[in-house]
């Protein structure tokens, strides 16, 4: 049987897996990110993994990186939450190492993937997937193919919705990420409540939300207002026939959509937006599924 293996790499943790050219799953592992953040113990570790695969007829391995990547070239520019990874030719030595093919891309392109081949917009020809964790990842769909440059990802989550706003993580000032990033919304609660009740995790809010708490009910509806005038202008350009949501804190997914698609009514062009539908994300592990597909499909140019 010809395997691919998929990396999904995270923040907390880096999943690997060995599956069949159609998406289905043989074997699984998943390792703590804290502990492979030096690049040694991280190939060290991805080649004791692929040393016990040799019952699998391996054509080649994915990756889904969390930062800026030279798909071509599969080289990191930088990692922007796990210091030590910049400038690294990470394709070259793992194929060095391995033996084998090695396909590398943004870990939100890679999920994009997969939704795409196999999960919530498997029908449709043009997408924007949407990350929605720490940060904002993302990545459009256009004619059933990843819109991409030199450089991998389609960074939506550093479009300026204000330009005098909060200071981002990647050295601007009011992104997008800024208004819906967990650590942005935990911090916009707590100033709420004034530190009073205080909570560790986005989906906390989203409970008490549904309970019907004041300030945590504040909170979803500005992030809904910034999500919807952003989607608005993601409409207006690439006229999705479905925008994907996945990541953590789209699990409030109930509590936010009726105000961000109010927002994007009022806000987008209505031919654009007319059709457009807001899903969340179909696929229970879609950052290896997105990988090995990453391999797969390049293998097969």
């Amino acid at each position: 049987m010809e395997a691919f293996v998929g990396i999904d790499w995270g923040g907390t943790y880096i999943k690997a897996a060995v599956l069949d050219s159609k998406g289905k799953i043989y074997k699984r592992k998943v390792f703590a990110s804290e502990e492979l953040r030096e690049k040694k113990a991280f190939i060290r570790t991805l080649k004791d993994f692929i040393a016990g695969l040799d019952k699998f007829n391996l054509k080649g391995i994915g990756i889904g990186a969390p930062g800026i990547i030279n798909i071509k070239r599969g080289f990191i520019y930088y990692l922007p939450n796990i210091p030590g990874w910049e400038n690294f030719h990470l394709k070259t030595i793992l194929e060095k190492e391995l033996k084998i093919p090695v396909f590398i891309d943004n870990d939100a392109n890679v999920f994009a993937l997969a939704e795409a081949r196999l999960g919530a917009a498997k029908d449709v020809q043009r997408a924007i997937f949407l990350t929605l964790g720490t940060g904002l990842g993302g990545a459009v769909i256009f004619n059933g193919q990843i819109l991409e440059g030199e450089v991998s990802a389609s960074e939506v989550g550093h479009v300026p919705l204000s330009l005098d706003g909060k200071l981002c993580g990647c050295g601007a000032r009011g992104c997008i990420e800024t208004f819906v990033g967990n650590k942005y919304l935990l911090k916009r609660y707590a100033q709420l409540k004034k530190d009073k009740g205080k909570v560790s995790e986005v989906k906390e809010i989203f409970e008490r939300a549904r309970a019907g708490e004041a300030q945590a009910l504040i909170v979803w509806k500005e992030f809904s207002i910034a999500l919807g005038k952003f989607l608005a202008g993601m409409i207006n350009i690439f006229n999705p026939q479905k925008i994907v949501f996945g990541g953590g804190v789209s699990k409030a997914f109930s509590i936010f959509k009726p105000l961000v698609w109010q927002v994007i009514k009022k806000q987008a062009m209505w031919p654009q937006a007319k059709s457009v539908k807001l899903v969340r994300a179909k696929l229970k592990d879609a950052g290896v599924i997105g990988a090995a597909l990453l391999a797969k499909e390049n293998i097969g140019r």
